[in-house]
């Protein structure tokens, strides 16, 4: 018999990576005849999930039940609010110390990018990268460009670097794709403060010269390491651009691959779960 799996998460927000992607994984994981379901962190009058996601709701049935299913928690919940026994953790950004040292020693570990490695967690093999890349939306329509903009969204920059009349990205506005690509087809310099959000890929998608502003918590060498997305097409700081502009091209060839191998990673971790979680 399959164990369900039961994904704890927030609401549906297109502008929220981190939330879009474990919606995403309930939906591939169905696809893939695996029963999964969402559980909401918050319990609320409504909540959202995406019309293009196959994403239910986790029954009273299986919640009565958590010894035969399978929980997936996001890196920022602590400890085990379902009291499930079998816990992954899927690291989608940077681990808090604060968060992981309430982990079970006995919590498997997953990983969406090198980027967020803590080598105290280990299981560095355990790797789930899944996007919703929009290649319909975020690509260069060739229109012509004038200006720049910008997004701090959750980055503390010390100083800023991007000219004074730069449009600025907020951070809800993200959710509006349409709105996002046409901005960064019609700019010629996205400056980005974040240094964990995927506005810096989705502007490179459409041509735009994408431009990480370091928050000196990594080096350059670790983000070029820490995804296959990061390596190419993106500026780690403005004297960057040059590989930036150069690698840009070996960017679509990567989101091309992501695309075709992310089946295979899903597969990769049902088979593990059934393999740990007897």
């Amino acid at each position: 018999m399959k164990k369900p799996f039961i994904i704890y998460t927030y609401d549906y927000d297109p502008g929220i990576g981190g939330i879009k992607v474990m919606h995403k994984l309930c939906d591939l994981l169905n696809k893939a005849g695996y029963p999964s379901y969402l559980m909401p962190i918050y319990i609320n009058d409504t909540f959202y999930v995406s019309d293009d996601y196959d994403t239910p709701l986790v029954t009273n049935e299986i919640l009565a039940d958590m010894d035969n299913a399978i929980v997936i928690y996001p890196e920022g919940i602590k400890y085990n609010p379902l009291s499930a026994k079998n816990v992954i953790r899927w690291i989608l950004g940077p681990a808090n110390e604060a968060d992981y040292s309430t982990y079970s020693k006995n919590d498997v570990i997953y990983w969406y990018m090198d980027y967020y490695y803590v080598e105290s967690l280990g299981q560095r093999e355990n790797q789930l990268m899944i996007s919703e890349l929009h290649t319909d939306i975020f690509k260069n329509t060739h229109l012509d460009r004038n200006g720049n903009c910008y997004a701090i969204r959750k980055g503390s920059p010390e100083k800023l670097v991007h000219p004074v009349d730069s449009y600025e990205i907020k951070y809800h506005d993200a959710g509006d794709l349409v709105k996002i690509s046409n901005i960064f087809n019609t700019t010629e310099k996205f400056y980005c403060y974040d240094n964990y959000t995927f506005l810096s890929v989705q502007a490179a998608m459409c041509g735009c010269i994408s431009i990480v502003i370091p928050d000196n918590t990594k080096t350059k060498e670790d983000w070029l390491s820490g995804s296959r997305f990061n390596q190419y097409g993106i500026a780690y700081g403005e004297e960057d651009i040059p590989r930036a502009i150069e690698t840009l091209p070996l960017l679509y060839k990567e989101i091309k691959i992501t695309e075709q191998n992310m089946i295979n990673q899903v597969n990769q971790f049902i088979n593990h779960c059934n393999e740990r979680f007897i």
